[in-house]
Formats: structure tokens, sequence, C-alpha cells
């Protein structure tokens, strides 16, 4: 199947220090399933607009070469995620340096991002899963999230929540952060380009050679993630969370 649109947007230094200049610094951006089924610029009832080519946007004026398909409509996670590890394998091979890559996605495409974490099993290539981690996630034990791993998500939000309980299960060499959110936007905080997820993800993409620390609560154990998932009403879609059927409005 083919890929209708790539988009690569390429970050810019000033002419005078182009000398200068330090090798470039690639984001590969994964997006929600929302922008397969109805475009560029969707509109959520629930969540309002998605601002895709925003998000790029911003990605591009922060000093990343952004890498960023837009998915066919109904293609699996699965099979996407080999698409990511061959873009990966690919910037490798053009000696691109694995600390100098970071993948990033929302929703569906965090779940795309985290199946590619687990296949490259490379524990120098950076990633930022956004409001991914559900029930699909961990109920597959060979899951096995491998990277420089930040997780974000948001705690109103019942379709993407925290991935405390992936971290036992993650490969070798691996560094994995978490930083929650109370922003009450629910699966729309990751819809625009707000600075709340923006920085701490942009942060991460840099490397920790900047001295940039990402801030926030460490990992819950799974034991207190269990007991917050499990209160009345807390997860209405967590068991049926999964990557082709999913509950009310999964990967959106």
């Amino acid at each position: 199947m083919g890929y209708p649109k790539l988009v690569l947007l390429f970050a810019l230094a000033p002419w005078g220090a182009a000398q200068a200049q330090a090798p470039a610094r690639y984001v590969i951006y994964l997006h929600g399933r929302i922008v397969e089924e109805a475009g560029r610029r969707p509109t959520s009832p629930e969540f309002g607009v998605y601002e895709y080519d925003g998000i790029l946007d911003s990605l591009r004026q922060a000093g990343f070469v952004v890498l960023s398909d837009q998915r066919p409509a109904g293609i699996g996670a699965d099979s996407f995620a080999t698409r990511v590890v061959q873009q990966v394998d690919s910037l490798i091979r053009r000696r691109v340096a694995p600390q100098r890559i970071t993948v990033m996605g929302f929703s569906k495409g965090a779940a795309i991002a985290m199946l590619a974490s687990s296949r490259l099993k490379n524990p120098a290539v950076g990633f930022v899963f956004m409001a991914g981690c559900g029930s699909w996630a961990f109920d597959r034990p060979e899951l096995r999230i491998t990277g420089r791993i930040l997780s974000l998500y948001e705690t109103s939000d019942t379709l993407g929540v925290s991935c405390a309980p992936l971290s036992a299960r993650r490969g070798k060499g691996s560094v994995i952060r978490e930083k929650s959110l109370s922003l009450g936007l629910g699966h729309g905080t990751f819809f625009q380009p707000r600075q709340d997820w923006l920085a701490p993800a942009i942060a991460w993409a840099r490397g920790p050679q900047r001295g940039v620390i990402v801030s926030g609560p460490k990992y819950a154990s799974v034991s207190t993630w269990a007991q917050r998932a499990m209160r009345p009403g807390a997860l209405p879609c967590l068991r049926s969370f999964t990557i082709r059927v999913g509950c009310v409005a999964p990967f959106t």
C-alpha cells in the first residue's frame, strides 16, 4: 500500500552559522488515528481540531528535521511499525547517530512507536509516547519497549494511560521516564502544539548532553497504577482498548 504524503521539514540555520551548525537531529512524528480518517486538519466533536501541520511546524521551529507520513485510512499499527523501523534503520545506515533520532507518537501513533521500539531493540534511539498505553500493550507479553523513552499522558484521559506496567519488561539498556499532565482536556491535550507536552518532548529529543532534565513524577508502581485504574469509572475504555477495535473512540 502506498503512502500518499510524506512530510519532510528541514530545520534552517542562519546563513552565517552554517559552518558551525551541529549535525542534524531527526524527529519521526506519528499522528493519531483521526488524521487517517478525516484528513490533515480534522475536528473531533469531543476534543476539537487536530493541528497536525501545526505540530510539525512547531517541531521544525525547534530545529529538527521532521519526517512524518500521513497514513492511509485503516492501516494496521503492526504493519506501519515495520515502516518506522525501516525509516530508523535507513537513517542509521546514512550514518546518523541513533542518539540523534527520536520517534514521537500520539495515540495510535504512540502504539506504532511502541511496536517499533520493541522491534528495533536499540537503547540509543529516542522515543516519546503520548497517550498510547492501555490494555492492548499490557496484554502483549512480547512487547518490550526499548530505547530512551519518555511517556507523556493526561490524567483526565480515559483512552491513553500511564505506561508504568511496561517498565518492568523494558529492553536491556533502556532509560524510561514518565510525566503526567493535568490540563483537564482528556485525549485532546495532544491535539494541538501546547507547550505543556511539546516542551518536555522537545527537551527529550534534544538529548541528555544539553543538560535538560524533564521534570515530573517517576513511574508509579504497577500496584499503584492498578489501584487507580480499578476505581469505578476511572478508565471505562481500558479493558477493550485495542489496536484494531478499541472502545468508544480508540486511538483518536
